[in-house]
């Protein structure tokens, strides 16, 4: 008689939220997923101005321009990214966007939150037909022309240890320091290292003291710069030299 051995999928402990003046907010951290004012602008400003996006995106080279971030969250960043993408990069090149979520946001609150913020562009729409259930893994998919996007479901270190790719920008979201620090930990900014080239930018909303010590640490120089509305600095700056562990 055949066995049979059943493979119960690793499940995540999904994102708990709530919506608070009309934007989601983490019940597992206490903490808004993006700006109640200007979440478009603060993600902009934070990342794609911090990484220097709409210059370095209309060069030629290299082919391929990989993101790394940590905190996929709603995906807006993303969703930034790949509108950014799509009116500066030249047509041969491609962007890959690798993004980290320990807690995945069910889809039918992900659907809740595109609707309530009127997110209906076409990258939106394939982001949300693509994406997958909340279980620990890596998922590829296609969204748009010359855009390929990673999930990396899971911890943070683990998952990105895990993947082989070097970086050309990273995007240090996810929840702040005080909040979350399990991921904002020494191990995730020497994967950083290992997964960076000479010249890999970093951006990042913060300027928690841990967070640019540890960074200095693996290997980056780090510059406080001015913060988006009423918080005075963050942390952005590039990857300049490996360091022997």
């Amino acid at each position: 008689m055949a066995s049979f051995v059943f493979v119960v999928p690793n499940k995540l402990i999904p994102a708990q939220l709530s919506v608070k003046a009309g934007s989601p907010v983490s019940l597992q951290f206490d903490d808004i997923y993006f700006s109640r004012t200007d979440g478009i602008g603060e993600s902009k400003y934070h990342f794609l101005d911090g990484n220097h996006l709409s210059r370095r995106f209309a060069e030629t080279s290299p082919t391929t321009f990989t993101v790394a971030e940590t905190g996929f969250g709603t995906g807006l960043n993303f969703l930034l990214t790949a509108e950014l993408w799509q009116q500066t990069a030249p047509s041969h090149r491609q962007l890959h966007y690798l993004s980290v979520e320990k807690h995945p946001i069910p889809i039918s609150a992900l659907q809740d939150i595109y609707r309530q913020q009127h997110w209906d562009s076409a990258i939106a729409r394939q982001l949300l037909a693509g994406y997958p259930e909340p279980d620990k893994g890596i998922y590829d998919m296609a969204v748009g022309d010359n855009i390929r996007l990673t999930l990396l479901f899971g911890d943070v270190v683990s998952q990105f240890s895990q993947y082989e790719f070097t970086a050309d920008a990273w995007f240090l979201d996810g929840f702040a320091p005080a909040k979350n620090p399990e991921m904002w930990r020494d191990e995730l900014y020497w994967c950083m290292a290992k997964h960076s080239h000479q010249g890999t930018t970093f951006a990042t909303f913060t300027a928690a003291s841990s967070v640019r010590k540890g960074l200095v640490a693996a290997g980056f120089k780090v510059e406080k710069g001015k913060g988006f509305g009423r918080k005075r600095e963050r942390l952005l700056g590039a990857f300049t030299q490996k360091i022997a562990q």
